[in-house]
């Protein structure tokens, strides 16, 4: 599967729908849904990738940031290595393993950094069930069955919310941070009380160490589409994730920071 993604408008997004709703078969109304936002948008996904180079060719054309790419190349976020412990060292990102191993990550070796959302999000059903008086039942049965059987159920939902950042690199997957994940000792004095302002300060320091590459925030203010990660055989325990979703966003964040403006 081939995906073409809209990174940027140099035009209104009014003349963009038209035209693009013209390129790809559909309604005025659908294609806006692709040009409006918050991008980078997925404008189309097709099995055809000559087709997909075409349309991309066609919104270039037009003087949008635009490029297709194979979903066979992005790598989920499960498999990318996960920075928990660590250490910021002059040339390098340290990450600690509990294990006592460790790995580097040369700043220098540094393509582009994306810093997004995760949004997770647990539905369970607690099922309940009661006997009760049923007069009803009582007169039809003769006494035989006075009670029937009532069935109650009770949602709980739980959302959570994870900032991250990806540090994509010349070769390999792209290292993962999350906020709620990362043991923040080695930030010494600048340890604060939270996660979020650890992590705040954990970025800044990684920003401060790679001047020069991309550094692109614009998922962050994204709420990609949830995917179900896990259910039940009866539905009773949901839980969903955009993960996957951000993990493509990101791919092509990547793919297109050379052409993208700075943040």
């Amino acid at each position: 599967m081939v995906i073409v993604a809209l990174l940027s408008l140099s035009t209104s997004p009014d003349e963009e729908t038209r035209a693009l709703a013209a390129d790809l078969g559909v309604t005025a109304y659908e294609a806006g849904q692709l040009v409006r936002g918050t991008l980078p948008s997925v404008v189309l996904r097709t099995p055809d990738g000559a087709k997909a180079e075409a349309i991309a060719a066609k919104l270039r054309a037009r003087g949008q940031v635009a490029l297709a790419c194979s979903l066979a190349q992005v790598i989920a976020s499960d498999a990318m290595p996960a920075v928990r412990g660590f250490r910021l060292e002059p040339d390098a990102l340290v990450s600690e393993h509990q294990n006592g191993t460790s790995e580097r990550l040369p700043w220098s070796e540094v393509r582009c950094a994306v810093k997004a959302v995760h949004h997770v999000s647990a539905q369970s059903v607690e099922v309940t069930h009661e006997r009760t008086f049923d007069l009803n039942r009582a007169v039809i049965t003769q006494g035989l069955s006075v009670t029937k059987d009532t069935k109650r159920e009770a949602a709980t939902q739980v959302a959570q919310r994870e900032p991250v950042l990806y540090l994509f690199r010349k070769a390999g997957a792209p290292w993962l941070l999350a906020e709620s994940q990362g043991r923040y000792g080695a930030l010494g004095a600048l340890v604060r009380p939270t996660r979020q302002e650890n992590f705040t300060t954990l970025l800044r320091l990684i920003r401060e160490r790679i001047p020069g590459v991309p550094w692109d925030e614009r998922l962050v203010a994204m709420r990609a589409r949830a995917e179900t990660i896990s259910s039940d055989f009866r539905g009773h325990q949901t839980s969903t994730s955009n993960a996957s979703v951000t993990d493509l966003f990101a791919h092509v964040a990547r793919l297109g920071s050379a052409r993208l403006p700075p943040s």
